[in-house]
């Protein structure tokens, strides 16, 4: 069939379900003698032969995606990787990521499901894979879904970095967004979170055997210096309970008041809301990291 038999509303249909070129749709048209099944194949194929060549490449770069719905309840992110900058800012490629962060936010039991199972998640006319698959092929680089996550509570704080390469989500339980300063809240404490990088929600969550021989650390560290042994373990307890207010979200000075605690300033808008308000979780995703 000769190129000027293929009707260009197939060709245009062509490209929407499958996110490709028009001129590849064209081609794969013209190559299948104008059978729609037979040029999905055919970009199908070619797809999969590009991401096998290209499986074995690094994927840094990329964007984190976040949506939220409505009420702000709960919230979805998904961390989507390419090997260059310049593609992490496609167009196609930021709209894929948050289209699969939207999928994530309805899928009733998201947690604790991997990679593989999300691939495996209808999209479109497609699954989630192929359509990562045909991407590839489109776009001509390593892409991959790094990782997903999502969160519910009464309400979710979220923050998306200027770039799109770093996410936070942060759960609150006991109170709603209908009050702003529950919005404010949820919003800073996600910004901490992107800012400082807690480890942990609480002391309770580190484990024993962590500061035990953190605390062990600090004790040598003390008796080098020469400090005295009866000093030693109240040194110690000092700069371990310093190092523990690094990595432990509530105990850290708060990035816009350092005078003050993260859980000083979730216990000021208790006060003003007039509710009791549990940090119930957070997530934190960086490109790569």
């Amino acid at each position: 069939m000769s190129d000027v038999m293929i009707n260009a509303a197939d060709v245009a249909m062509l490209r929407r379900e499958t996110g490709a070129g028009m001129m590849d749709c064209k081609k794969a048209l013209t190559e299948a003698g104008g059978d729609r099944d037979k040029a999905l194949e055919i970009l199908r194929k070619k797809g999969q032969a590009a991401a096998e060549k290209r499986a074995e490449r690094s994927a840094e770069e990329g964007v984190v995606a976040i949506v939220t719905s409505p009420d702000g309840s709960s919230a979805a992110l998904a961390e989507v990787r390419c090997e260059t900058d310049f593609v992490g800012r496609n167009e196609d490629f930021r709209g894929f990521a948050k289209d699969l962060a939207e999928l994530v936010l309805n899928w009733s039991d998201a947690n604790g499901k991997s990679v593989d199972d999300l691939s495996a998640q209808k999209f479109g006319g497609s699954t989630v894979g192929e359509t990562l698959t045909n991407m590839i092929g489109k776009i001509g680089e390593k892409l991959e879904i790094a990782r997903f996550a999502k969160l519910s509570g009464g309400h979710v704080g979220q923050y998306v970095h200027s770039d799109s390469k770093l996410g936070v989500l942060v759960a609150l339980d006991g109170v709603t967004g209908s009050a702003s300063e529950v919005q404010t809240l949820g919003r800073d404490l996600a910004m901490q979170v992107a800012a400082s990088s807690p480890e942990f929600l609480t002391r309770d969550e580190v484990p024993a055997d962590k500061i035990n021989a953190e605390t062990e650390i600090e004790k040598d560290r003390a008796r080098q210096e020469g400090k005295p042994e009866p000093a030693v373990a109240k040194i110690a307890e000092g700069r371990v309970n310093k190092w523990l207010a690094g990595i432990v979200l509530l105990e850290q000075p708060f990035i816009k008041e350092p005078k003050m605690l993260v859980k000083d300033v979730v216990a000021a808008t208790e006060k003003t809301v007039g509710k009791p308000i549990q940090v119930k979780s957070f997530v934190r995703f960086r490109v790569g990291a």
